[in-house]
């Protein structure tokens, strides 16, 4: 993947809202079963798998942080006066 291509990728603040989503909707899943633990039982897992329990610490931070640097490119495109 060339550069420019990368930078385009990763400097849409579109990809960083659908990251933030996506994150947001785990940690709230799980937060809604009643944690790691009780989706484990529900899901027929006996011990917390490192997803779930990745899912369960960072999933809500994640989800913020991905929603500020969103903010951060899209403030920047209104700026500049690019279109997507």
């Amino acid at each position: 993947m060339s550069p420019t291509r990368l930078r385009q990728a990763v400097g849409n603040w579109r990809h960083w809202w659908d990251l933030a989503e996506v994150a947001f909707a785990g940690w709230l899943l799980v937060v809604l079963f009643g944690g790691p633990v009780n989706v484990g039982r529900l899901t027929g897992l006996e011990s917390m798998t490192p997803a779930l329990q990745f899912v369960a610490n960072w999933g809500f931070q994640a989800a913020l942080a991905s929603v500020f640097v969103g903010f951060a490119l899209l403030h920047l495109r209104q700026e500049s006066g690019s279109t997507d």
